[in-house]
């Protein structure tokens, strides 16, 4: 039998465009096995699981990220109002301090004036204490009917008849004594000096004496107080205005800060009988 080949027969596979449908002459098909095609699904699920691994890392670092942004952007307020609170505080505790300072304990005056020369100037920078008022102020709950003043303590005070002068004289005499001045002379008279004592000014110039016609008693809660400078309208002081009130005095004269050439501790005088 002849074997004849109609090439109008011959199988041609259809060409659809696509060159991995497209066999060559001797090509055939050969099918994946079951294995083969398992290993290659376990491949994919290997490759999404990491992918959304990935996908989650990413997000979750962006989250971080995030949350830590906001944490710092709210510790910076929160960290200023900290500071700016206690720095009230400490203004609050200084103030303070300074007041109780000035108020019970010490104050700083400036001379102003010569009624105390020769031994105070103008433009002295005294310190003064606060604080026989201040223990004053829890006696006289006890009945102390005047302060604890010494005979010679410089005091600054505000003048009686207009408060909101301060003047600076010396204490010297004091509650329930006598005191008169003729000829220049100062006597007090107390308990302990019936007969008299006789005031020795060392701190007075002695070319001045002192002016005045005085003989009285000083009531319980006053002081009589003259300046230092005798000489004629030298110094306004207790011998043309009177006795001056305790209540009046602001404090004592302790320390003579300025001029530095002058520093001293202010003492007071002993008076010789």
């Amino acid at each position: 039998m002849k074997n004849s080949t109609d090439p109008k027969q011959q199988a041609v596979p259809e060409d659809n465009g696509n060159p991995e449908n497209t066999l060559e002459p001797g090509q055939t098909i050969k099918p994946q096995s079951t294995d083969q095609i398992q290993a290659e699904q376990q491949h994919i699920q290997h490759i999404q699981q990491d992918t959304d691994q990935y996908n989650k890392d990413m997000e979750d670092l962006s989250t971080s990220t995030i949350q830590e942004e906001t944490d710092s952007q709210d510790y910076e307020p929160e960290k200023k109002r900290s500071v700016f609170k206690e720095l009230l505080i400490w203004a609050g505790i200084t103030i303070a301090i300074v007041l109780i300072i000035q108020n019970f304990i010490f104050q700083a005056f400036y001379v102003s004036g010569s009624s105390m020369e020769p031994d105070y100037h103008n433009d002295d920078y005294l310190i003064i204490s606060k604080i026989p008022l201040s223990t004053f102020g829890i006696t006289k709950l006890f009945g102390q009917k005047n302060i604890d003043i010494n005979r010679g303590d410089v005091l600054v005070f505000r003048y009686p008849n207009s408060p909101e002068t301060f003047f600076i004289k010396r204490a010297l005499a004091l509650p329930g004594e006598r005191i008169t001045i003729k000829d220049g002379v100062i006597t007090i008279y107390n308990e302990e000096n019936p007969n008299g004592l006789v005031l020795k000014e060392d701190y007075i110039d002695p070319q001045y004496k002192t002016l005045g016609d005085i003989d009285e008693v000083v009531e319980d809660g006053n002081v009589f107080v003259v300046g230092d400078n005798r000489s004629d309208g030298g110094s306004f002081d207790s011998r043309e205005w009177g006795q001056l009130p305790q209540q009046n005095i602001t404090g004592f004269a302790k320390l003579r800060l300025l001029p530095i050439s002058d520093l001293t501790f202010i003492t007071n005088p002993e008076y010789s009988k």
